[in-house]
């Protein structure tokens, strides 16, 4: 307490700071709670799409397996040459309490029969079924993707907002009550020694010798 100076003025300092941190407090547990409603909703969602990830993924996979041992590689890589094309991703962001979470999508990859850039006519209904799950599957990762991108960022600002309040309740507002208590003792004291001196001085004008500053009680007995 070497570094508190003991007067009034810091003392009402003192519980305007208890006041302000405690507010403080309050509103990082909701911005906390706001923040947790969110994630675990995001994980509900994220969890089904995983879910519908992986059945898609095995059904693409067995269903390309199936599909190159009966129409043979060379013919699944021309069609899968014919329908190549970019995915554009958008990447945005959401505020939450201020905080600026990512979101990140992409234009829908499923495509028509017709918009694959070969001749649908002349493909076997096992490759387009194989290319319209690869293509479900393209989607639903984005999807997957996006949302834990969002996840990553929402655990975070949990971990970094409990730490905040942690650090208020345990650390600043223990400190700043020890320091008004400190305060308070010291302010005390000086009020009744001041109390002491006016007595003093009272009776000392009273003509009391006991008050007589440096004379001890026993010799004006």
């Amino acid at each position: 307490m070497e570094n508190v100076s003991p007067t009034r003025m810091n003392l009402l300092g003192r519980k305007a700071q208890v006041s302000l941190a405690a507010q403080g407090v309050d509103l990082l547990k909701k911005k906390r709670d706001a923040l947790v409603a969110d994630f675990f909703a995001v994980v509900k969602i994220t969890l089904e799409s995983r879910d519908r990830l992986n059945r898609t993924s095995q059904l693409a996979v067995a269903g390309l397996n199936q599909a190159a041992a009966v129409e043979g590689r060379p013919a699944l890589d021309s069609a899968a040459l014919a329908g190549r094309r970019q995915v554009r991703f958008d990447v945005g962001e959401k505020n939450v309490w201020g905080i600026r979470i990512p979101e990140v999508g992409a234009a829908r990859v499923r495509r028509g029969t017709f918009e694959r850039g070969y001749n649908a006519a002349a493909a076997s209904a096992r490759s387009l079924q194989v290319a319209e799950r690869f293509e479900d599957m393209i989607d639903l990762l984005v999807e997957v993707a996006g949302r834990e991108v969002r996840l990553k960022k929402l655990g975070g600002e949990i971990k970094k907002t409990t730490r905040r309040v942690n650090a208020l309740e345990q650390i600043v507002i223990p400190r700043i009550y020890r320091e008004i208590g400190y305060i308070k003792a010291v302010l005390e004291q000086r009020e009744r020694e001041d109390i002491f001196r006016l007595k003093m001085i009272k009776r000392s004008s009273a003509g009391d010798p006991a008050a007589t500053p440096g004379r001890p009680p026993e010799a004006a007995a």
